[in-house]
């Protein structure tokens, strides 16, 4: 019963998870098929406010999970190294992937960051930053490291580490085999983190670093 219990608890976290995004696709949907190019001011800081509590909210939960503390605790010299070996392994993987996928299909970049690019053309850079680099890794460790390797198979970390690496890559929109070992790869280095240190927070760090990077970049290209 209690594996049953973690399941929906694991469910719920991934749909909460899904809100702030989810409520900012339709919005940004809605505006261009109505002729708009970008979401207005009001309407943004509105989004704003939503992934805000978005945020407070799964934080919240896995706290009383048990999954995350959010103090300072994990911020150690050991912990940080973990976190930078992590980030520039995976920077390593990310765009070797992409260059590689550049070289064998006529995509400039994985289906996951082509989307993204076209919804956020434009938009609030706090928003935009805010979606990316804060939400997306707080939330996405929430769920996949936390709930699958902390929560629904605690007991068999080796399964957690193998489900939450695929559910991982497949919430990315995978659309080949290349584009899932790129976030299979990110995934499991995330998972490995987590998992070495016995901290959520130092697979949000890592996973931070590395969305920050593509949210500036996306604030300025846009």
């Amino acid at each position: 019963m209690k594996a049953v219990k973690n399941l929906f608890i694991l469910i719920g976290l991934f749909l909460l998870s899904q809100v702030g995004m989810t409520v900012f696709s339709v919005v940004k949907i809605y505006y261009l098929e109505a002729g708009e190019p970008r979401i207005p001011a009001m309407m943004s800081y509105g989004l704003i406010a939503l992934l805000l509590a978005n945020i407070g909210l799964m934080m919240y939960l896995a706290r009383k999970l048990g999954l995350a503390t959010f103090d300072f605790g994990w911020s150690t010299k050991r912990n940080w190294l973990w976190i930078i070996g992590g980030f520039v392994l995976g920077r390593v993987i990310a765009v070797g992937g992409t260059m590689y996928l550049q070289h064998i299909s006529d995509q400039e970049a994985t289906a996951n960051d082509a989307v993204l690019g076209e919804l956020f053309t434009g938009e609030n850079p706090l928003l935009i930053f805010l979606l990316i680099a804060v939400a997306a890794p707080i939330m996405e460790e929430i769920v996949f490291r936390g709930g699958f390797i902390g929560l629904l198979f605690k007991k068999y970390p080796i399964v957690g580490i193998i489900s939450s690496v695929a559910a991982f890559s497949i919430i990315h929109s995978v659309t080949n085999l290349v584009e899932f070992l790129i976030y299979g790869a990110m995934g499991l280095i995330m998972a490995l983190i987590y998992v070495k240190t016995k901290r959520l927070e130092t697979a949000i760090a890592m996973h931070f670093l590395n969305n920050a990077l593509a949210a500036i970049a996306m604030i300025l290209l846009g």
